[in-house]
């Protein structure tokens, strides 16, 4: 068996594991809204479940349906590499792949909700939200080694470093404008004037600068610890350029 096959089944495994631990997470939500309905007799309709506030934390299923997104960019930029796909089309995978790797970390911060919401149990949801942002940003480092490890195999072992460096550090920027400042990756594309403005606003503004650099740096450092374990735990199995 050469070092493909053994690859190509390796990210098997790991899609196979990654799309258990989703599905689990899907039914920590589905049993919440189970035992909240339960407690709201008075309830007959989801929409009145809705506006008694039953359906808290659902948000947590959309959030990890866009932690998948850079995982799969990575994993497609790996296979135009492999079919020698022209530099215009793998640059935008690329870009596309670092505008929505910041959503896979970004669950970690979802804690910011958690309270006890009565009937739910304080350790339910305590594990549901743990389940949701461990495999959020577990998605985000396995994308971040894919990506690490075609940028390798196509230009040098620096250059490849740098870059994913970088992307570490611009995802930590990331997730503040995310959560502090609430923009989302496709607003890149919907409503670039305004989100450009708000970051020339923030760089301008002393506090404002100081408050998203500490919150940035801390938020990288974070992924880059967690980058430096799964490496040090999968290997760094990178192959050099042909």
């Amino acid at each position: 068996m050469n070092s493909n096959q053994i690859h190509g089944e390796q990210q098997a495994r790991l899609f196979r594991m990654l799309a258990l631990a989703s599905l689990c997470c899907g039914i920590l939500v589905a049993v919440r809204l189970y035992l909240k309905w339960q407690s709201l007799p008075e309830i007959s309709s989801w929409q009145e479940f809705v506006e008694a506030r039953g359906a808290t934390y659902i948000f947590l299923i959309w959030n990890l349906v866009l932690a998948w997104v850079p995982y799969f960019a990575a994993l497609r930029f790996s296979k135009m590499h492999s079919r020698g796909s022209g530099w215009f089309s793998m640059t935008l995978c690329f870009g596309f792949w670092l505008l929505f790797l910041p959503n896979a970390p970004y669950i970690i911060t979802d804690f910011l909700h958690f309270k006890h919401k009565p009937p739910i149990p304080l350790w339910y949801d305590l594990v549901l939200i743990f389940a949701f942002a461990s495999t959020g940003l577990l998605l985000g480092l396995l994308s971040l080694r894919n990506m690490h490890q075609t940028l390798h195999r196509k230009f040098s072992k620096g250059f490849a470093l740098a870059v994913i460096l970088a992307s570490i550090g611009l995802s930590g920027f990331g997730i503040w404008l995310g959560r502090f400042q609430r923009w989302n990756s496709w607003d890149i594309f919907t409503r670039p004037d305004v989100l450009l403005l708000d970051i020339a606003n923030t760089l301008t503004t002393w506090h404002d600068l100081l408050r998203a650099i500490g919150i940035s740096v801390l938020l990288s450092g974070i992924l880059l610890i967690g980058y430096g374990l799964l490496l040090a735990l999968m290997g760094n199995q990178t192959t050099a350029k042909s």
